[in-house]
């Protein structure tokens, strides 16, 4: 595997890793709204659901795009060979775009997830 500016910049070890962070995210979700129902707590609780939501859709889209926001912002990468620091400026910026956007959609999906938990509760229970 090859790093490649603004496109991979993390191998197959670091994808699992953050695999491993989506689907915990989504077990301490899962939990959470549980824990939220079974306890009879405020509907508005839910709204708290949004952090796991988001950490398992980061996890999730990092793994899918074989990218780590994390680094990008650190301006490293690792495909396989421990971490390396970046040095073309041009590399950096197009792995920070890149972040960006990851990010932005990492945020979507967690409200929408959010929306669509509350929406079941309230309708289901």
């Amino acid at each position: 595997m090859e790093y490649q500016p603004g496109v991979c910049n993390i191998g197959p070890t670091q994808q699992r890793r953050r695999l491993l962070l989506g689907v915990g995210s989504l077990v301490a979700a899962a939990a959470y709204v549980a824990a939220v129902v079974a306890l009879a707590w405020p509907r508005w609780a839910l709204i708290a659901s949004v952090l796991p939501l988001y950490g398992a859709a980061m996890g999730a889209l990092q793994y899918r795009e074989r990218f780590c926001i994390g680094f990008a912002g650190m301006g490293v990468f690792d495909v396989g060979d421990g971490a390396n620091e970046i040095q073309n400026e041009e590399a950096l910026a197009a792995d920070r775009k890149k972040a960006v956007r990851l990010n932005a959609k990492a945020v979507g999906v967690g409200v929408a997830g959010t929306v669509v938990v509350f929406a079941a509760v309230t309708i289901f229970l």
